[in-house]
């Protein structure tokens, strides 16, 4: 699988950890310091979509949950947006890292990632890289 910055909806940043709710960013040129998250600019995905990965990494105990969506609008300001994917929850007291995969299908120009803390815990936190792949298929393993 190759990976560059060019598929990269969120990187490592200056913090990679996720300890709370990842609000979508608005911005196509530059990727937030702090989570490496930017707007792609896809044109639009074509009757094959394309697919999005998420790869968490957990090794800390805690009691957060969170949730990975991916958000589509021709606005880059994202006033309208839709949600075009949705992952399974993840938490940071997740025994292994998990691969997730779900092939989106939009004629909107741009996607971003959100992601949700879906509990009011208040420990814990995960690392997650998400990115556009090549020629894969939904999965969660």
């Amino acid at each position: 699988m190759i990976l560059d910055d060019l598929g990269l909806l969120r990187g490592d940043g200056s913090n990679g950890h996720i300890e709370d709710t990842e609000a979508g960013v608005v911005d196509a040129t530059d990727r937030a310091a702090v989570t490496g998250q930017i707007v792609l600019d896809i044109k639009k995905t074509g009757k094959n979509g394309i697919p999005v990965v998420v790869i968490t990494d957990t090794e800390e105990a805690g009691d957060r949950d969170f949730q990975v969506t991916i958000e589509a609008d021709d606005d880059l300001n994202f006033g309208t947006a839709e949600v075009v994917a949705t992952f399974p929850e993840f938490a940071p007291d997740d025994t292994e890292s998990k691969l997730m995969v779900r092939r989106i299908h939009t004629d909107k120009r741009y996607i971003r990632s959100v992601i949700t803390r879906t509990t009011t815990g208040t420990d814990g936190w995960v690392d997650a890289l998400i990115f556009v792949g090549h020629q894969l298929m939904n999965q969660d393993a």
